[in-house]
């Protein structure tokens, strides 16, 4: 008994081991570290509005307009079964000047996903998006921001650049517009990339959480123009880096070449 019991704390002891190199360093090489995703941009007086988690019919359409109105470019990181079952939504994104990105095939909580699983969220996803819309896409941002070890070295998921956000306000959660304004200008810089959301499907959103961000628009187009500041799509943004000769700065990884 004394030998099973030791058998089975080793083996514990060596899964627990196995859970933090397989998930817990690659978070915080990525999330603590802020090594190997691009979190901000070298720019003198742009920034990007993404939005994960979408499209949703309730909600989407609504702030396409509101983007519309204020004429701001977005980008879209979307799960892609839902970008298939809205093929009118994403028609219209692109129609309108904006970015589609990828979020994930599925929202799921990749640290916890199998290696094949894993690749599917961003492969799978991409391919998807190729096969029903004609979508070519080069940036994944992971559900929730989290990764595993197959997002960092499988050549699937190298494929496209990882990106995480410098400005998050809690907009999954009932917020007043003003609140997220405030939330957002305080933390703001050129270059940053702003996440909201525009769905309240995912575990931990409440319902109606998104109608504060569409109203939030046309207040943060206002406070963002009072700085001098312009919005740009991800991959203009990382396009031009503000740079003279409009190369975009050298420290933005780049995914590897087929």
């Amino acid at each position: 008994m004394a030998m099973f019991g030791w058998i089975v704390l080793w083996l514990l002891v060596a899964a627990v081991a196995l859970l933090v190199i397989y998930a817990g360093l690659p978070n915080l090489w990525v999330r603590v570290l802020r090594q190997r995703a691009v979190y901000r941009l070298p720019s003198e007086q742009e920034v990007a509005l993404t939005f994960d988690d979408g499209p949703d019919p309730r909600y989407t359409p609504r702030l396409l307009d509101a983007l519309a109105d204020a004429q701001i470019p977005a980008t879209f990181f979307v799960i892609a079964e839902k970008a298939a079952r809205n093929r009118d939504l994403m028609t219209r994104m692109r129609s309108e000047g904006h970015e589609v990105q990828i979020h994930g095939y599925r929202h799921w909580m990749v640290p916890f996903l199998t290696p094949r699983q894993t690749k599917d969220q961003v492969d799978g996803a991409s391919r998807l998006l190729m096969a029903r819309l004609g979508l070519k896409t080069t940036w994944y941002r992971p559900t929730w921001g989290l990764l595993n070890l197959v997002t960092l070295l499988s050549p699937a998921c190298r494929a496209h650049r990882l990106v995480t956000w410098s400005v998050m306000v809690g907009d999954w959660r009932v917020t007043p517009e003003d609140v997220l304004l405030e939330r957002i200008l305080r933390k703001l810089r050129p270059g940053g990339i702003i996440v909201l959301h525009d769905s309240d499907e995912t575990w931990g959103a409440e319902a109606g959480a998104p109608e504060s961000v569409i109203r939030l628009i046309p207040r943060l187009a206002e406070a963002v123009a009072e700085r001098g500041w312009r919005f740009r799509t991800l991959s203009d943004l990382a396009r031009s880096g503000n740079q003279p000769d409009g190369r975009a700065s050298s420290h933005i990884p780049e995914p590897p070449r087929a």
